[in-house]
């Protein structure tokens, strides 16, 4: 299942970045699906990077510094949802700078 969310939130990048918004229904409505099989697909790209995440994987661009931000995410993160616990299934894979 993991490898199908990746492949969903990818399409999305790629579609938003060659403008394709004919999708959009589309992949509202797979997110939708995903959502109520107690999925959860988390982008983290323009939140701020610290080194006490454990929710990501972080390839730093320069020297680490407070203000540093997510600017590119290669894989998102994914929780899934069992008996009312958020349990961490991939760890997001991001560029920071």
């Amino acid at each position: 299942m993991k490898e199908i969310l990746n492949q969903i939130f990818d399409i999305e990048q790629k579609s938003e970045k060659n403008e394709l918004h004919v999708f959009d229904r589309n992949i509202r409505r797979l997110y939708h699906e995903i959502e109520s099989l107690g999925f959860e697909i988390k982008n983290p790209l323009g939140e701020k990077y610290s080194l006490e995440r454990t929710d990501i994987e972080a390839t730093l661009m320069n020297d680490f510094h407070s203000k540093m931000k997510i600017t590119k995410v290669l894989k998102p993160i994914i929780y899934k949802s069992e008996n009312g616990h958020m349990t961490l299934v991939q760890r997001g894979v991001v560029i920071v700078e």
